[in-house]
């Protein structure tokens, strides 16, 4: 049975965020690498993942590099855009948006992603689920049960950043919290259990 999971701001090819998340690599490639076993180990060929934002950036993110790592990616892919993959004129990047679209008008079209809206909703095992990159102190449905998934924020793992955020319903599925994707069930069991990069 195929699973569901929620992850962002992976930043493939940024050489910065290592520094800037304490994230523990020392090279850009070794982090490259690190994302993608991550995931793999995770997900399944069967499995959906929703993406939130942030893919790629930097020196030599061009588009083979961005369909290259998506096709090394297993599962379908569902990706909600954020700030870091619109275009960026300082690195002569498309970004994502326009580099799966291009790619899926000219290359594949059974590439597996999809873009979705900016902000997202998701009925899954009684819970409804309202994703977008960005955090949010309001969304449909907050007072009646529904989740708020995000993104952006770069949290890192801290059991004071578990405290406040318990009761919620509002979580940074980041790779910073869980150190990869973060398996989607209606009781929350994996979302209240980010474990960082260990």
């Amino acid at each position: 049975m195929s699973k569901i999971f929620a992850t962002s701001d992976l930043h493939f090819g940024h050489h910065n965020i290592i520094r800037y998340c304490s994230r523990p690599f020392k090279k850009t490639a070794e982090m490259n690498e690190s994302l993608i076993e991550r995931w793999n180990s995770r997900v399944s060929e069967a499995d959906l993942v929703y993406f939130l934002g942030d893919f790629a950036m930097g020196p030599g993110v061009n588009a083979e590099f961005i369909v290259g790592t998506l096709a090394s990616l297993n599962g379908q892919i569902k990706v909600v855009l954020g700030n870091h993959d619109q275009p960026n004129k300082k690195h002569k990047q498309l970004g994502l948006k326009r580099i799966v679209e291009d790619h899926i008008e000219y290359e594949d079209e059974d590439f597996p992603i999809e873009i979705l809206p900016d902000i997202f909703e998701l009925s899954f095992e009684g819970t409804n689920f309202v994703m977008c990159h960005y955090p949010m102190n309001d969304w449909n449905g907050k007072f009646h049960g529904s989740v708020h998934l995000h993104g952006h924020q770069h949290s890192g793992f801290s059991s004071a950043k578990a405290r406040e955020m318990k009761g919620k319903k509002r979580y940074d599925v980041g790779v910073d919290m869980y150190g990869g994707p973060v398996e989607i069930t209606g009781d929350l069991r994996y979302l209240n259990d980010p474990k960082g990069w260990e």
